[in-house]
């Protein structure tokens, strides 16, 4: 021990002392002593939550940069394709479970007769308003025919990265698997048995933007872009169940 003092000098050694030792005692005095390394990791979810697989992007072209002058490899997302392959089940009662998330979405059709019912593909509404926003429109789906949608009662309003969940990189106009983009050619009426359509346009999210909480986020659906804008504009729709909610 002497050796060592000698070699890095007394000075040294007891400017690290000191240093180490009022270390020790902030972190005992604040109470983080236990904690420090803990408030470094998140902890997993509750076993209530289930189990999921981290969707892929759907982009499986490579698309490497023209005019990079090295050798370095390039390894983007359509050569990596990391994830899970979009995969969606049509349940054949107006609802899609994707096999990934588990979330079951929302199957949006033309129901031009009645009236555009709840689940048109063209509604529009304001995130907050005076006039009836997608909140007013939630609460129809979740008391349609005294059940809720498909007999269920709790569906929401997505948030920003489950809506993005079911963008499709490799495609555009809109950006999602056949799932939510079947028989999209068809100008009259069409029921759940017959389409399964996305509206190429802006969708409401649930995520309000931390910054300026007068404007909440969006997916839009022609490009997969995410953006954020005014409560008070007029967007698309779409409703979600399920999940890891607590």
């Amino acid at each position: 021990m002497k050796s060592i003092m000698t070699a890095l000098g007394p000075r040294t050694n007891t400017c690290r002392a000191l240093v180490l030792a009022s270390s020790l005692a902030l972190l005992s005095s604040l109470g983080l002593w236990a904690t420090a390394v803990e408030a470094w990791w998140t902890p997993p979810p509750s076993s209530s939550c289930g189990s999921s697989t981290f969707p892929a992007t759907g982009q499986t072209a490579s698309y490497p940069p023209l005019l990079k002058i090295t050798d370095a490899p390039v390894r983007d997302d359509g050569l990596v394709r990391a994830g899970g392959a979009l995969s969606y089940q049509n349940n054949g009662d107006g609802t899609i479970t994707d096999l990934n998330t588990g979330l079951m979405w929302e199957q949006k059709i033309r129901d031009i007769v009645t009236a555009k019912g709840n689940h048109d593909v063209t509604l529009t509404f304001p995130w907050d308003s005076a006039a009836p926003t997608i909140w007013d429109w939630l609460e129809e789906v979740n008391t349609e025919g005294g059940t809720g949608l498909a007999g269920y009662n709790d569906w929401r309003i997505p948030n920003v990265k489950e809506l993005q969940s079911i963008v499709d990189y490799g495609t555009f106009s809109p950006p999602v698997d056949v799932a939510f983009n079947h028989n999209p050619g068809m100008l009259a009426t069409c029921s759940v048995a017959e389409c399964s359509l996305t509206g190429v346009g802006n969708y409401w999210t649930s995520t309000t933007l931390e910054l300026n909480p007068a404007f909440g986020w969006g997916v839009g659906f022609n490009a997969g872009g995410v953006f954020n804008d005014s409560k008070s504009n007029i967007l698309f729709v779409r409703a979600v169940r399920g999940g890891c909610v607590p």
